[in-house]
């Protein structure tokens, strides 16, 4: 990202965590300084699309980041991750870091990444959701099995019958479907990984598909018949019912990560996850790189 005039940023913060106002205070007279000030927008669920800007920062988690991506809708901009949450996964950068990466980010010295965002189409809605995690069909609380049949393009997969099915993205296949047991696929593959939780069967494994073939689920129960819920980036929910159809393609659009020029995604999830490989490995892993190396470079 090379700006060619004063940047605008907008800021997006999360306004339940508790440090955020006072981190603020503190960091918008310092940009203001650098930088026009788009807008400061402290409501995580209020809409981003049209926004005039050339930079989001965002201060919280990988869960804000989520939702500015949601909100930005087909205008996605360079985004800055601010960690203020716990894992930071998204949001690489540390708050005591704030100031550098921003200035890194100004000067055109970090690099942008692009990450593939997926359209849902829910039951009932006029207009698609944006994710850039998963979908969620899952089972409601005291129902028994949900049965999910798959097609991908227009290819039957196989009907799916447990506690429900996630669609990820390589994205968020190190969320939800990682702890289920599906891969974790490389931020730059066009894929997306189809993972089912809890299946009636043994042989039945999580799937990784194209992502420029739609995935379309129905869900087989009698028509109209409340069966469970459809969840997009555990921030976006709806009732499904028998007979309900939800389809899942690439969006038009990617999100716009911007991260270190020495950071890659390996070592993110070696950082992250402490993922390191055999134990007689680990210290040679800690020697080449530590959790704060690529930090230290910001601040």
């Amino acid at each position: 990202m090379t700006l060619s005039r004063q940047a605008r940023v907008q800021i997006v913060a999360d306004e339940q965590k508790g440090e955020v106002r006072e981190t603020l205070r503190s960091f918008l007279p310092w940009l203001e300084e650098r930088a026009e000030l788009a807008g400061v927008l402290l409501d995580r669920e209020r809409g981003l699309e049209g926004i005039d800007a050339d930079l989001v920062v965002v201060f919280g988690g990988d869960g804000t980041i989520l939702s500015t991506a949601r909100h930005m809708g087909e205008h996605q901009l360079p985004t800055l991750g601010i960690n203020l949450g716990r894992l930071g996964f998204l949001a690489e950068f540390r708050v005591e870091a704030a100031q550098s990466a921003v200035e890194l980010a100004l000067a055109g010295r970090l690099r942008e990444e692009h990450r593939l965002l997926i359209e849902c189409h829910a039951p009932g809605q006029d207009s698609p959701v944006l994710l850039l995690n998963d979908a969620v069909c899952q089972r409601g609380m005291h129902r028994g099995l949900i049965e999910l049949s798959v097609k991908v393009g227009n290819r039957s997969v196989t009907t799916y019958s447990g506690d429900g099915l996630i669609v990820a993205t390589p994205v968020g296949s190190t969320a939800y479907s990682l702890s289920l047991g599906g891969p974790i696929l490389a931020p730059e593959l066009e894929a997306l990984v189809l993972t089912p939780i809890a299946p009636h069967a043994l042989p039945v494994r999580p799937l990784v598909v194209p992502s420029e073939k739609p995935v379309e689920l129905t869900v087989e129960a009698p028509e109209g018949e409340p069966v469970g819920s459809l969840v997009c980036d555990g921030q976006v929910k709806w009732h499904v019912c028998g007979g309900d159809r939800i389809l899942l393609r690439r969006a038009k659009s990617c999100f716009r990560l911007l991260t270190l020029e020495g950071n890659d995604f390996f070592s993110i999830l070696r950082q992250k996850f402490d993922w390191a490989g055999s134990p007689q490995y680990a210290a040679r892993i800690a020697d080449l790189e530590s959790p704060s190396e690529n930090q230290d470079k910001v601040e």
